[in-house]
C-alpha cells in the first residue's frame, strides 16, 4: 500500500533492489543525495520521473528519461562479480576478526570499570549512545573544558551554555551544559528522548550525554560556523551566505521539518524553529538544533502545553489556543524564510503588510548587503517566499504541511520570468 518512499540524504550505496518493480501501489521514489549506482528497475510511473529524485548519485541508468540509458554490453562483467565476491570474503572474514577483538576489549574495560566502582571509583553515572566510554568520556570533558569555564563557552541559551570541546583524540564536541534547575531537568530529559529517536542529515546529532551530581550535559556534534543568527546579524560574514547558499539553507531546514513531523515514529513539533537554532557546518549544511521544548504529539490526545517558544516566530493562534500541531513549526518556518532572505527579522513587515492588505516587490525585500540574484535565481527565490507566504498564512488549516512545502521547492517550474524582482508579493491578512 506504499505510495511515496523518500530515501534521499541516506548515503546509501550499491544499485536499487530489482524488487522495487513490484511495489505496484509506488507512485514517488526519491533516491537523491546518495551514492547510488547500476540501472534504476523498469517501473512505468518512472519514465517520466523528475531529475530530482535522482541527482547526486555516483552513476544511475535507466529507462527513466532523465537518465542515460545503460549499457549492456559491459566488458569485464564477470571479472568484475568475482572481485565482487572475493572482496566481500575478506571483507566479512575482517569484520570477524574486528568484532571479536572489540569483543574481548569490551569484556576488559567491563571488567576494569566494575573493579573501579567497587573502590569507590567511577561514580558518575554516564549513559553512551554510541563511542562514549563511560566515566572516561565524562572526565575528559570535564577536563577538556576546565570544568565548563567561560573561556570555551561558545553561546547560551536560555536552558544552557554550550561549550566546545576538543578531546585528547583532535575530536571537537559541542557540549550543552543544562542549567541545575528543576524545569531544565525536564527539558534534559525532552532533548535526549527526542534526538536518541531521530536521524536526519539535518538534525544535529547527538552523541552522548552525561548525568552526574555535579553536572548534566549533552554532547553533540560541533558545527563550525555557527548559528544562522550569527552570520546574518554580522555584516561582514553575511555576504558569505550568497542566494543559492540562502536557498539551500531553506530546503535543508524544510527536509527536516517533514521528517520530524511525517517520517518518525510519531510526529515532534520542534516548537522553537529561529534562526539562534539553525547552526551552520563548514560546508554550509544546516542543522535544526535545540529539541529541549520539542513535543512528540499523542494522535489519541488533545495536545495542549503550556506556551514555549520565541516571541516574533510563535504561530498567531497561540494567542488563543493552546493545542500544538505541526502547523506551528510551519509558521516559524516562514518568518524564518523572510529572515533569511531579507538578512534581518522581518518584525513589524510582516504584521503591517498582513494587517493593510499591501504588497512589495522581491526587488525591495532581498537583502540589500549582496548583490541582487540574476533571473534564474531571482525566480527560485521567488518560488521560496511564495512558500513561506502560504506557510504565513494566520488561518492553521490553510497552512502546507512540511511535506507538501518539500514537494514546492522539488517541482520543476514552468517558463521562467525574467522580471521576478518587480513581481509583487502580498502577505496573508491576519483577519478574515
Amino acid at each position: 500500500m506504499l505510495e511515496a518512499l523518500n530515501l534521499s540524504h541516506n548515503t546509501l550505496n550499491g544499485s536499487i533492489p530489482s524488487s522495487f518493480q513490484g511495489m505496484i501501489s509506488l507512485s514517488s521514489l526519491d533516491v537523491s543525495y546518495n551514492n547510488l549506482e547500476g540501472p534504476v528497475p523498469h517501473i512505468n510511473f518512472l519514465e517520466e520521473a523528475p531529475i530530482e529524485w535522482f541527482m547526486h548519485n555516483k552513476k544511475l541508468c535507466g529507462t527513466v528519461k532523465a537518465l542515460p540509458p545503460c549499457d549492456l554490453n559491459q566488458k569485464g562483467g564477470q571479472g568484475k562479480k568475482f572481485k565482487s565476491i572475493l572482496l566481500g570474503i575478506v571483507g566479512a572474514a575482517g569484520m570477524s576478526i574486528v568484532f571479536i577483538m572489540s569483543l574481548v576489549a569490551w569484556q576488559c574495560k567491563r571488567k576494569k570499570y566494575g573493579e573501579q566502582s567497587e573502590n569507590g571509583v567511577g561514580d558518575a553515572k554516564v549513559f553512551s549512545v554510541w563511542n562514549f566510554e563511560g566515566g572516561e568520556a565524562c572526565r575528559q570533558i570535564f577536563e577538556t573544558t576546565k570544568y565548563f569555564n567561560e573561556t570555551h563557552c561558545i553561546g547560551t541559551g536560555g536552558n544552557g551554555s554550550v561549550y566546545r570541546a576538543q578531546l585528547p583524540t583532535g575530536e571537537i564536541f559541542a557540549v550543552k551544559k543544562i542549567h541545575m534547575m528543576e524545569y531544565d531537568e525536564l527539558i534534559f530529559k525532552r532533548e535526549i528522548d527526542a534526538l536518541t529517536r531521530i536521524r536526519h542529515r539535518n538534525i544535529v546529532k547527538l552523541f552522548g550525554y552525561c548525568s552526574a551530581v555535579h553536572g548534566k550535559f549533552l554532547v553533540y556534534e560541533y558545527m563550525d560556523r555557527g548559528s544562522l543568527s550569527r552570520y546574518l546579524e554580522n555584516h561582514n560574514i553575511a555576504i558569505e551566505l550568497d542566494w543559492m547558499r540562502r536557498i539551500s539553507i531553506v530546503k535543508d531546514v524544510a527536509n527536516a521539518l517533514s521528517y520530524i513531523h511525517h517520517d518518525c515514529f510519531a510526529p515532534i513539533v520542534h516548537r522553537d524553529i529561529t534562526s539562534n537554532n539553525i547552526l551552520l557546518d563548514q560546508e554550509f549544511r544546516a542543522c535544526i538544533s535545540d529539541f529541549g521544548i520539542a513535543k512528540v504529539l499523542d494522535v489519541e490526545a488533545s495536545n495542549c502545553t503550556k506556551l514555549a517558544g520565541t516571541k516574533g516566530y510563535l504561530a498567531p493562534e497561540l494567542a488563543y489556543t493552546t493545542r500544538v500541531t505541526e502547523k506551528c513549526d510551519v509558521y516559524s518556518f516562514g518568518v524564518l524564510v523572510f529572515e533569511l532572505f531579507m538578512g534581518h527579522h522581518p518584525g513589524d513587515f510582516l504584521l503591517s503588510f498582513s494587517m493593510a492588505k499591501e504588497s512589495t516587490t522581491l526587488k525591495d525585500l532581498l537583502d540589500a548587503r549582496i548583490p541582487l540574484p540574476k533571473a534564474e535565481t531571482a525566480s527560485e527565490i521567488f518560488r521560496v517566499i511564495m512558500a513561506a507566504v502560504q506557510c504565513l498564512d494566520p488561518n492553521p488549516s490553510r497552512r502546507p504541511t512540511m511535506q507538501h512545502v518539500t514537494r514546492m521547492f522539488s517541482t520543476a517550474e514552468g517558463p521562467s520570468n525574467p522580471d521576478h524582482l518587480h513581481v509583487d508579493i502580498i502577505i496573508p491578512a491576519y483577519y478574515q
